[in-house]
């Protein structure tokens, strides 16, 4: 490998060790400190102490910019906290909106149960009865798939098929009837009912479903139902109330940095993601939980039967469980939090969480604006340790880290520093003058730089075809720039040294045709004449040096007569020589011993032809007295 080559090479190694231990170090650097805002029954130095100085910690440690909590009874908070600031710099407080993500599952699931006590509809209905262009793994399929079975998530759609319906942040995106036309062909995991997989797009069809029964607008249909009689007045449902409400970009890690760069609201998305409010929001709907599906003037909206139906965990055939309710998660963590109904939720730059603990009669919301599917352990978990908390366990320490995040993204972006070194290199070499050269290494470099090239641009046809760019540039907007950016240098790594490897070929037969063709080792070869390997490399950089390129082509060294077929040197002259040579220094004069004049040029006993630099043979000396 060249030396300039090895120190590129070298020196995007060095910029990789140094990024890589200060980025996580960099992310888990504190933020400034955030001025929190108190309300609520509690005051300070209470019970719940241990519980603000333990969500404010692991938010510093997260680096979140800003969050609000509360402790819910049936009669609403119990206690409240806020730090940070939101996406322009203003400071979070309890009426600061944030988006909710997948716990707009449970609210949806509530809207569906009221259609379901008023008799409009059925949750054995078949979806095709009311939408009849679902058609989610052929008519024979589709024509099995139930309310139930989207409530439950068992309806055989793949987590995967959740891109091809959902995140659609563009004006004048398609319904619910619409979107999930696009599940057509998207094979299914199995028979209605027996397989579990979590999907945004059974929540999708659902909102389908809820318009196609009540002929409005599923939003119209949430807000009356669930929300004015929850208390959720400020809640957001569409792009419209995020106006009104002044709803703040959320933020995003780029490159360990929290950035608000998340600024957009699915218009058809508050059936399974794009529910937001402010903390009095959820909390309201928290309450509202506890008081089982009644209004704070006791007016019931849920029946007893229908929240014990929607709190208990659906089963498959084999008879296990699959975690999941109508809506809701329940159970499936550790003590104290087993008999926990929850859900968290996650949108692009926000986050939320719903703890509903039914033996202690309270509840935790929780909610943040910075969310990244890399770093979804390290950020939900201040939520379920502040559940386990709150149902009395101690307080944890420590947390999960985002290492899966950093390693993703500054592997990503080394790969791109290490091919524009590439492409840098590679656009020297082509200044320079070609060299007909097919060594095994050489010709190895070539295809290990072809190679790296090539890797970014396959991993984006292979993440293009399985999910599409868009989820990647919604949910992991550092990775995508990182990613194309290796992509773009990888393309022209490969595209210089595809015509480096052309102009070697070419020069390469030029040289042949000026020989004549046969091997060019062999016809250096002459009788009594020898080239040393070592010194004819010495010899070669002495005149690279001299001239600043490379001076004639490289004599191979050769060890043996010719073969057949080559053609033979003609005859060295006297007078013209191949090159120029070093003259053999003569040998130091010993005392007391009569040294001969020097011998004329090519004389034998000179041992050397001074002129063209031929060795020929010593006789051997005289011995003196």
């Amino acid at each position: 490998m060249p030396m300039r080559l090895r120190g590129a090479v070298a020196g995007a190694v060095a910029l990789l060790l140094c990024l890589s231990p200060c980025a996580p170090a960099a992310a888990s650097a504190p933020a400034a400190s955030p001025a929190p805002v108190t309300s609520g029954a509690a005051a300070p130095g209470d019970r719940y102490a241990a519980l603000d100085a333990y969500v404010r910690d692991r938010m510093e440690e997260t680096r979140v910019p800003g969050l609000s909590y509360a402790v819910v009874g049936p009669d609403g908070p119990l206690h409240r906290r806020s730090w940070g600031t939101d996406g322009r710099g203003g400071r979070v407080t309890p009426r600061t909106p944030f988006l909710w993500g997948s716990v707009a599952k449970p609210v949806t699931a509530t809207a569906v149960m009221t259609l379901v006590q008023d008799g409009r509809l059925r949750l054995e209905d078949r979806v095709t009865d009311h939408v009849p262009g679902f058609r989610f793994g052929g008519p024979a399929h589709a024509s099995r798939v139930t309310v139930r079975h989207l409530l439950t998530q068992t309806a055989g759609i793949p987590a995967s098929a959740t891109a091809e319906v959902t995140d659609c942040l563009d004006a004048g995106c398609p319904g619910p009837a619409d979107r999930i036309r696009a599940l057509d062909g998207i094979e299914p995991l199995g028979p209605p009912g027996t397989r579990y997989a979590y999907s945004s797009a059974n929540y999708v069809a659902l909102a389908a479903v809820v318009e196609s029964v009540t002929g409005r607008p599923f939003t119209d249909h949430l807000r009356r139902s669930v929300l004015e009689p929850a208390g959720m007045d400020g809640a957001i449902v569409d792009r419209a109330s995020a106006r009104d409400r002044k709803l703040a970009p959320g933020h995003q890690l780029m490159w360990g940095i929290p950035a608000a760069v998340a600024d957009g609201v699915d218009d058809h998305g508050a059936s399974y993601g794009y529910l937001g409010g402010d903390l009095d929001d959820l909390s309201a709907f928290a309450a509202f939980q506890l008081r089982s599906g009644r209004t704070a003037d006791g007016r019931a909206v849920l029946t007893p039967a229908s929240v014990r139906l929607m709190r208990q965990q659906g089963t498959l055939p084999g008879g296990e469980g699959t975690g999941y309710g109508l809506g809701w998660r329940v159970g499936g963590l550790s003590a104290p939090l087993d008999t926990a109904v929850w859900h968290t939720g996650g949108s692009p730059g926000y986050s939320a969480m719903l703890f509903l603990l039914p033996e202690r009669n309270v509840a935790l919301v929780l909610q943040q604006n910075l969310y990244g599917l890399l770093q979804d352990d390290a950020i939900m978990d201040v939520g379920f340790q502040a559940a386990r908390m709150l149902a009395g366990a101690p307080a944890p320490e420590g947390g999960p880290s985002a290492a899966g995040y950093h390693l993703t993204i500054w592997g990503v972006t080394a790969l791109g520093l290490l091919l524009v070194a590439g492409a840098v290199r590679s656009a020297w070499l082509l200044r320079r003058p070609a060299v007909a050269g097919r060594r095994p290494r050489r010709i190895l470099l070539q295809v290990v730089w072809c190679l790296l090239g090539a890797a970014p641009g396959a991993v984006l046809l292979v993440v293009a075809g399985r999910t599409g760019l868009d989820p990647v540039r919604i949910w992991l907007p550092d990775v995508h720039l990182a990613g194309w950016a290796a992509t773009a240098a990888g393309a022209l790594v490969v595209l210089l040294r595809l015509t480096l490897v052309l102009r070697s070929v070419r020069a390469g037969r030029a040289e042949q045709g000026r020989t004549g063709g046969g091997r060019t080792a062999h016809r250096q070869w002459a009788p009594g004449r020898t080239v040393r390997p070592r010194a004819a490399r010495r010899a070669g950089r002495r005149a690279r040096h001299r001239t600043g390129r490379r001076a004639g082509r490289r004599i191979r060294p050769v060890r043996g007569p010719p073969r057949p077929g080559d053609r033979p040197l003609p005859p060295v002259s006297p007078d013209r020589c191949p090159g120029p040579t070093r003259r053999r220094p003569p040998p130091p004069r010993r005392a007391g011993r009569p040294t001969a004049p020097p011998p004329p040029a090519g004389d034998a006993r000179s041992g050397r032809d001074r002129r063209c630099g031929a060795r020929t043979p010593r006789p051997p000396r005289e011995r003196g007295r």
